[in-house]
C-alpha cells in the first residue's frame, strides 16, 4: 500500500501544481489566494484565526494580510473584543480578482475534464473531491496516539 499512498499523493501534488499555474493574470501568490478565499469563505476574522485556517505562523499571515492590504485586496479594523487585535476582511477588489482567478481555474479544469475524461470518470472525479476534502478534514495524530498504533 505505501507504493500506491506515495504515488496517491505524488499525484495530487502534481495537480494542484497545475491548476496553481492557471492564473488569472495578477500577481498575487497561493498563500495570498488562499488567504483571499478563507475570508470570502468565512467572512472577517482576527489575523489569528486566519492563520490558524491556513496553519502557519501569525507574523507569516501578518506579511501575507500586509501585503494584500497595500494592494487594496483586504481592509482591517480594530477587533471589538481587542483593541490590540485586526479584523481582517476582503475587499471588493479583492473579491473582483479572487471571482477572475477562481472562473480562470474553473475554465482550464472544465476544458480539461471534457477533452481527457469520460462522464464516469468524470463522475468518479467528483466523487474523489469529496473524498478528499474529507481526508483533508482528518486531525493529526497525537504523538500519543501515533506510538499506540506503532505498538
Amino acid at each position: 500500500m505505501d507504493e500506491k499512498v506515495d504515488r496517491l499523493r505524488e499525484d495530487v501534488v502534481m495537480f494542484n501544481r497545475r491548476i496553481r499555474a492557471q492564473r488569472a493574470g495578477h500577481r498575487l501568490t497561493p498563500s495570498q489566494l488562499q488567504a483571499l478565499a478563507h475570508l470570502d469563505r468565512e467572512g472577517p476574522m482576527s489575523a489569528r484565526a486566519l492563520a490558524d485556517l491556513e496553519q502557519v505562523a501569525p507574523q507569516s499571515i501578518a506579511r501575507t494580510v500586509s501585503m494584500l492590504e497595500d494592494a487594496g485586496m483586504v481592509s482591517r479594523t480594530v477587533d471589538p473584543q481587542d483593541a490590540r487585535a485586526s479584523i481582517v476582511a476582503i475587499t471588493a477588489p479583492g473579491l473582483q480578482t479572487l471571482a477572475a482567478d477562481r472562473s480562470r481555474r474553473n475554465e482550464w479544469l472544465s476544458a480539461a475534464l471534457a477533452t481527457e475524461c469520460t462522464d464516469a470518470e468524470r463522475d468518479l472525479l467528483f466523487i474523489a473531491g469529496r473524498l478528499l476534502r474529507r481526508l483533508a478534514a482528518t486531525p493529526e495524530p497525537s504523538p500519543q496516539r501515533e506510538s499506540l498504533m506503532n505498538s
